[in-house]
């Protein structure tokens, strides 16, 4: 029984080769090959994609858990940055505790961040100017909280020597980026989150949440932006902040 529908599909092959010709088969075949090339190809190239991005997932994590930890604590500030940084870029729940678990093993070791910013540039190799993008956005983590200690500036500069990036940078960044906290006032603070002087603490805190979310520099995909765009972004970002601890002083003390 086998034998005979052996036979059968060899005249049936046989047939459609001697009614639609040679060319007509192979150019089917050839279609259907370069068809499957072209999804090997994108499905690989996807696949490369994920991969640098979980390595600088990585890598960028671990250096802001350094600049958090710097100075003994991780500051409220710092936290919320560092939780909307994993909800945006973390693919699913399984890498975002896994990023998570990568800030809490850093946070805990300075003297390892020059190895980390080396290894960094090594698994991923970047153009000097996105270096700097990424460089600005970690620099923006140091300010969040209106001060840079010397603490913070030594990982700072720790990372600058390991990019391989002009060590005069780290100044001017702090200058081009720091905002006078003595210029914030209760009308401003209101304008720039959008609420009133009578809003509760539950209420600010929520709204934080919602600017902080909106407006927080896209450190993870800042290799993609120009520095123009990451450094709106970042003043934006601290502008939030210090209205959010302008205005939840201002509560406190009210009540």
């Amino acid at each position: 029984m086998l034998f005979v529908l052996l036979i059968l599909a060899i005249l049936a092959f046989y047939w459609y080769y001697k009614t639609w010709g040679k060319d007509d088969l192979l150019g089917s075949f050839k279609k259907g090959a370069k068809s499957f090339s072209q999804g090997f190809k994108q499905g690989y190239h996807e696949e490369r994609i994920d991969g640098f991005k979980r390595r600088l997932n990585y890598y960028v994590i671990a250096l802001l858990a350094k600049i958090a930890k710097s100075d003994g604590r991780v500051s409220e500030n710092e936290a919320n940055m560092i939780s909307q940084i994993l909800d945006y870029n973390a693919k699913d729940s399984k890498e975002r505790e896994f990023l998570k678990q990568c800030f809490n093993e850093h946070k805990n070791t300075l003297n390892d961040t020059y190895e980390v910013a080396k290894e960094l540039i090594k698994e991923v190799p970047l153009p000097q100017q996105e270096r700097i993008n990424i460089f600005n956005v970690l620099v923006a983590m140091a300010l969040i909280d209106g001060e840079v200690n010397h603490a913070k500036k030594e990982v700072l500069m720790s990372i600058i020597r390991a990019f391989g990036l002009d060590a005069n940078l780290l100044d001017k960044l702090l200058n081009s980026m720091k905002t006078q906290n003595s210029n914030m006032n209760l009308q401003k603070a209101c304008k720039i989150l959008g609420v009133n002087e009578n809003i509760t603490l539950q209420e600010l805190k929520k709204r934080y949440r919602e600017l902080a979310k909106k407006y927080h520099p896209d450190i993870l995909n800042a290799n993609h932006s120009d520095e123009a765009k990451i450094k709106e972004g970042v003043k934006k970002f601290q502008e939030v902040n210090e209205s959010y601890e302008f205005l939840k002083q201002y509560i406190e003390r009210k009540n």
